[in-house]
């Protein structure tokens, strides 16, 4: 399951609210300098409101005494050189946030200067160990004078994306800045970012619970729930281990022992949801007392389906279970850029997790809507990858879910049908994670208007897979949908990856495969309208060609993912246990799945590998791609391009009488397929891993 940030593209966005540090500075704050006071103020990186809220109502001024609090993301020094050492795999003693700090952070006289300027203002500040981040606390008042701002109040309606978890996010009352900030030019020059001029929360978390199948030779139809308490084992964390091979490692000892985990979350958790998963669902002994909460910029709120908690749920369920001895860390932030981007700082600056995962993101797509827009600080991007190369610079492991879209990311927040992959997981300094579809026969019930079963479809997937919901459609199309570009249109669903639009490629992605790509076009974007106010040309609609041919193209360079790929599809997938589903699905246990999963999961393989190998891993991808391209790699890549389509793959029978099923499906995440012999393959990756074997790998990386 993908929680996706869904912003509200055309209205108020802005650059979040960041909020109280890590870490306040040992050192005194000196006095503000005669040449501070008189340097001139210039606009530095951030967000504004009007002319761009098309659809919000502003409702009059904000009251002079509203509390903010607002983050100052620093430049910072060395950072080409930092770049290269994490590209090429970092060598030697991992640093602490404090050698950090003195090697790559702003300086303190600069930092200092920073502090005291907003102090002389009345403004609370403090910057956390790694000298990249200032929070600060005070009054709209206060911020107007210190940054020649003005905040105005607005309406802003619920957005039109659904949440299939939970109800609609209401209306929302915010304030937002009127302008972009200005600091003194003196201190302006160090700053990447300014997040925190506005408190609109423009995310929402949309999940995937599995459609209803049947048991073959069975009547009755799961509706994607399962009675609570009867989860069968191909859908527990067990299954998992089993496929990929990791069973042999826990079971010679190594769970995790004396590691940590960290999950960086938009949402809040009950601690009492996961530890029965444990106990009674997945029956694992784990161990005790094993969980704390962080709570980031004041905590995430109440727990709460709307908010995302499952999210949340999920990712500790699955995190604990394949590191059932491991503690977890929860970093709970508030449902915004600022949240998001100040709890990986936090947990870089705190360096108690020695691998962290987060199963959030948004389109780039977005993100350019939004900077272009003036809603979003330009430096958004960037201030999550200094907090990345601190982390691999700690020899943090950091693993972000790649997205539910397939390579239509955009369609899962602003609704265009381009091309194009999430944030924060296109950063090069992050193990992109994606999914895969495992084998079998899938079953589906046919049923009429009162809800009788009359029939079913199959289809039967001969390999894994790259995920992605092509397969689904004709079975929808034989069900009754108008065409088949009529069930495609809601079922543009899989694994994420595709090419950044952000980042360059880093260079442990040459040599791979990475440069050029086979595709099967299903989608045919149409309908290409400029966005206003951004001059964004993007197209608005689609049609469908049901039976494309293979195609083939190159990459300019850019950033490719996912980096590995395990299995996400909801129909092979996994249960998820929380007493809140109760009332949207009948049942406490539900089939999910989205690569959601698998960021956890892999979050907990690393400490089971760090409690067998006794040190860190750091980031995974300078060695993953290495240990990928020899002789007896440990991955499988998915590399086909066959088109699978006819009796041998689709049958049904409705009423008694066969069922014609016409259509075909591809190893593809509905766009991006396989290059034959290649590495590396978009929408997958580097494929799948025995965990054993990489773990033998691992063990023989010089540290």
């Amino acid at each position: 399951m993908k929680k996706r940030f869904t912003r509200h593209a055309v209205t108020l966005g802005a650059a979040g609210v960041l909020g109280i540090a890590t870490m306040a500075m040992a050192s005194p704050v000196t006095s503000l300098t005669a040449s501070q006071a008189l340097a001139p103020k210039v606009s530095v990186p951030g967000g504004l409101a009007p002319g761009i809220a098309a659809e919000s109502t502003p409702t009059g001024a904000t009251a002079s005494t509203t509390q903010m609090r607002v983050s100052f993301i620093l430049k910072g020094q060395n950072i080409a050189s930092l770049q290269s050492k994490v590209d090429a795999g970092w060598t030697g003693p991992y640093l602490t946030p404090m050698e950090f700090a003195q090697q790559y952070g702003q300086t303190q006289q600069y930092v200092k200067q920073l502090i005291s300027y907003l102090n002389s203002y009345g403004i609370q500040a403090q910057a956390m160990t790694d000298m990249l981040d200032v929070t600060s606390q005070g009054t709209a008042a206060e911020y107007q004078n210190a940054l020649s701002v003005l905040f105005d109040n607005y309406e802003v309606p619920a957005s039109s994306a659904t949440v299939s978890s939970g109800p609609a996010a209401s209306t929302q009352q915010v304030f937002a800045a009127t302008h972009n900030p200005q600091l003194p030019s003196n201190l302006a020059t160090n700053i990447e970012a300014v997040l925190g001029l506005t408190n609109y929360a423009p995310y929402q978390s949309l999940s995937i619970p599995g459609k209803a199948q049947v048991t073959p030779g069975s009547t009755a139809a799961s509706g994607g729930t399962i009675p609570t308490g009867t989860a069968p084992s191909s859908q527990l964390p067990q299954a998992f281990e089993k496929q990929y091979h990791l069973t042999t490692v826990l079971n010679a000892g190594s769970q995790g022992q004396g590691q940590t985990m960290g999950i960086v979350t938009l949402a809040s958790v009950n601690p009492k949801v996961p530890a029965y998963f444990w106990e009674n669902v997945a029956h694992i002994a784990v161990l005790p007392n094993r969980l704390t909460l962080v709570n980031v910029d004041g905590g995430a709120g109440a727990v709460s389906l709307n908010n995302g908690s499952d999210e949340t749920t999920i990712d500790v369920e699955q995190s604990g279970s394949i590191a059932p001895q491991a503690k977890i860390v929860v970093y709970q932030a508030p449902n915004t850029d600022y949240g998001f981007v100040d709890a990986f700082y936090q947990a870089a600056s705190q360096n108690v997790a020695g691998s962290l995962s987060a199963s959030w993101g948004e389109s780039e797509t977005a993100i350019q809507y939004t900077v272009a827009a003036g809603q979003e600080s330009p430096g958004y991007a960037a201030a999550f990858n200094q907090a990345y190369l601190e982390s691999a610079a700690q020899g943090q492991s950091v693993f972000v879910s790649s997205g539910d879209q397939g390579a239509y990311s955009p369609t899962g927040d602003i609704g265009t049908y381009n091309l194009g992959v999430d944030s924060p997981e296109d950063s090069p300094y992050v193990t992109s994670v994606g999914g895969t579809t495992l084998p079998g026969t899938q079953v589906y019930p046919i049923t009429d208007k009162r809800g009788s079963v009359t029939g079913y479809e199959e289809v039967n997937i001969p390999k894994q897979l790259t995920w992605g919901w092509d397969y689904l459609w004709p079975m929808y199309q034989a069900l009754g949908a108008s065409s088949e570009s009529a069930a495609a249109g809601g079922l543009i669903v899989g694994s994420g990856g595709g090419y950044s639009a952000l980042f360059n490629g880093p260079s442990y992605q040459a040599g791979v495969g990475a440069s050029g790509y086979s595709d099967y076009q299903f989608i045919n974007p149409t309908s290409y309208q400029d966005i206003s106010p951004t001059n964004l040309y993007l197209p608005t609609s689609f049609t469908l060609n049901p039976a494309p041919g293979l195609s083939t193209g190159t990459n300019a360079g850019f950033r490719a993912t996912p980096d590995v790929a395990f299995n996400a599809d909801p129909q092979t997938g996994y249960v998820a246990y929380d007493p809140q589903f109760v009332q949207p699905f009948g049942s406490a246990l539900v089939d999910f799945g989205g690569t959601s999963f698998i960021g956890p999961q892999l979050n907990g393989v690393t400490a089971v590998y760090e409690s067998s190998l006794g040190h860190r891993i750091g980031f995974w991808n300078p060695n993953i791609y290495r240990f990928a391209a020899s002789s007896n790699s440990p991955f499988h890549p998915l590399d086909s391009n066959t088109v699978y389509s006819g009796p041998v793959y689709y049958s049904g029978r409705n009423h008694g009488k066969s069922l014609q099923i016409t259509g075909e499906f591809t190893n593809t995440n509905d766009y991006y397929t396989g290059t034959s012999g290649a590495i590396y393959n978009p929408g997958s990756g580097l494929g799948y891993a025995n965990l054993s074997k990489l773990l033998i790998d691992f063990a023989g990386v010089q540290q």
